[in-house]
């Protein structure tokens, strides 16, 4: 950086008609750095402006905020390491601040208090028994959408099964994050399990396997969405689940369902066979990259404009499919999703082409 009054001089002598080599000689800078204040690209007095090199994960940080309100910082930091960030912890934080992402944005949680259960959970419990209806668990599924399901089929209220169950349960639903996994509780889940899984009348590998307050896949990158309906609805299951899916699913390929996020209804794309076969290649893409690496892929997609015709073309030709192919109540709720469903395959391709690159790049 230049003194101030320097650079100051320098305009001056610009503006006077002088030549920005003359300058450059006259006081023994290089072109470029007279150009630069002479172009105003630089401020006299202010340092220069370093590039930002956080600013490509940015963007994913808020869509994996977006996907998983539950997501903290120490693990948000994990993926976007795994994703290619080479910045410590310190940069990690002063970035979020810069770009204003706040960790964990979820409105419902509160603090659960852990002291004090320990008594409770090593006391004699009577005997579990089973309920009179079983219920099996979604994969993915949340704690209390399940004990919800499970309460309601024995004509009973939650609270009610609560009283039946380990004070863990009431942990673990009091939080509202499924996936956190606090390690004076994580002991104790094995029993919780067992119990669970005798008033169900399911097995333990199964409770565990498909709930994740059980720490079912807890360390890999999951969306927060509502369980495809079709699923759902072939278990007579009537009422939304929801569940934790993996971060890179985005259609449910048995019944080509578009998963928007909770809130936004689902819609059919099944009238786009594109549509599906980009999930697919998307899924395949795993092969030459991290889960990570295939979300920042997707992201960094989304954001590069295409402004070639024949794309534009097929957009629209998607978009209309969809819209002729579902109700007109859903598509005029959930615009953002039609048109992300309908650039869907052109994401993935340019996705694609992204990871191809790296991955046949040299070390």
């Amino acid at each position: 950086m230049l003194p101030r009054e320097r650079a100051e001089q320098i305009l001056a002598d610009y503006a006077a008609g002088t030549p920005v080599r003359a300058i450059a000689r006259a006081y023994g800078h290089s072109g470029n750095t007279v150009r630069d204040y002479v172009h105003r690209r630089r401020t006299p007095g202010e340092p220069a402006a370093r590039p930002d090199g956080f600013e490509p994960f940015a963007a994913y940080c808020q869509q994996r905020l977006a996907d998983d309100p539950h997501l903290r910082a120490p693990a948000l930091l994990a993926e976007v390491s795994r994703a290619g960030f080479h910045g410590g912890t310190s940069t990690f934080y002063r970035a979020l601040d810069r770009h204003r992402i706040q960790p964990h944005p979820c409105p419902d949680c509160h603090i659960a208090r852990i002291s004090g259960y320990a008594p409770l959970i090593t006391a004699p419990q009577p005997r579990p028994s089973p309920l009179p209806l079983p219920a099996a668990p979604v994969t993915g599924e949340t704690l209390t959408s399940f004990l919800g399901r499970l309460a309601t089929v024995n004509h009973t209220s939650p609270d009610a099964l609560l009283e039946f169950l380990p004070p863990w349960f009431r942990v673990k639903a009091r939080w509202h994050d499924d996936r956190w996994q606090h390690d004076q509780l994580t002991p104790w889940a094995g029993a919780a399990a067992a119990r669970l899984a005798v008033i169900s009348g399911t097995t333990v590998p199964a409770i565990r396997r498909a709930l994740p307050a059980f720490g079912a896949d807890s360390g890999q990158p999951a969306r927060a969405v509502t369980a495809c309906r079709r699923c759902t609805a072939a278990r007579r299951i009537r009422q939304p689940v929801p569940v934790h899916l993996p971060a890179h699913h985005q259609i449910c390929l048995r019944h080509g369902i578009w998963l928007p996020g909770q809130g936004t209804p689902q819609f059919s794309v099944g009238e786009c066979p594109d549509i599906i076969a980009a999930e697919r290649q998307a899924r395949r893409l795993l092969r030459h990259c991290t889960t990570e690496q295939l979300i920042y892929a997707k992201t960094q997609a989304t954001h590069t404009p295409d402004g070639q015709a024949r794309t534009a073309r097929a957009w629209k030709r998607r978009l209309q499919a969809l819209i002729e192919a579902n109700p007109r109540t859903v598509t005029e709720s959930s615009p953002h999703a039609l048109f992300l469903a309908a650039a869907y395959p052109q994401t993935i391709a340019t996705a694609a082409a992204a990871i191809q690159a790296r991955h046949n790049s040299p070390a």
